[in-house]
């Protein structure tokens, strides 16, 4: 028999949030840029600790570099936190920048269906 870890079932398992985010500015922002941005703002916004329990992380597979958009994993008691940190972000390496929400959904399919392909206002 082989020896392999236990999965946990899916209803002990944390819950998560994919929110959709779009960068508006003049110009392109490469997607490391905006990794350090966000994080080094909501660091200073809510702390070490804090970003810890959000368990916040970027799917980059996820960045669609033309559109801007971006998509961000967290728990739900902590979406509103996250979208706060990041609409208080204006400026990335010195270029004027402002981060929208477009939604938040609960898996990442819906997601992709809803906001990342031909998505239209």
């Amino acid at each position: 028999m082989e020896d392999r870890t236990k999965t946990l079932p899916s209803s002990y398992r944390e819950k998560k949030r994919y929110i959709i985010f779009e960068v508006i500015s003049e110009q392109k922002i490469e997607f490391e840029e905006l990794i350090k941005a966000v994080f080094s703002h909501t660091i200073n916004l809510i702390g070490i600790l804090g970003v810890a329990k959000t368990n916040f992380r970027f799917l980059h597979d996820l960045y669609d570099r033309e559109k801007q958009r971006f998509v961000l994993r967290c728990l739900p008691k902590d979406v509103e936190l996250i979208r706060f940190a990041l609409s208080l972000i204006t400026e990335i390496n010195e270029k004027r920048v402002c981060i929208r929400s477009l939604g938040v959904t609960g898996t990442i399919k819906s997601a992709r269906r809803k906001y990342l392909e031909n998505f239209e206002y």
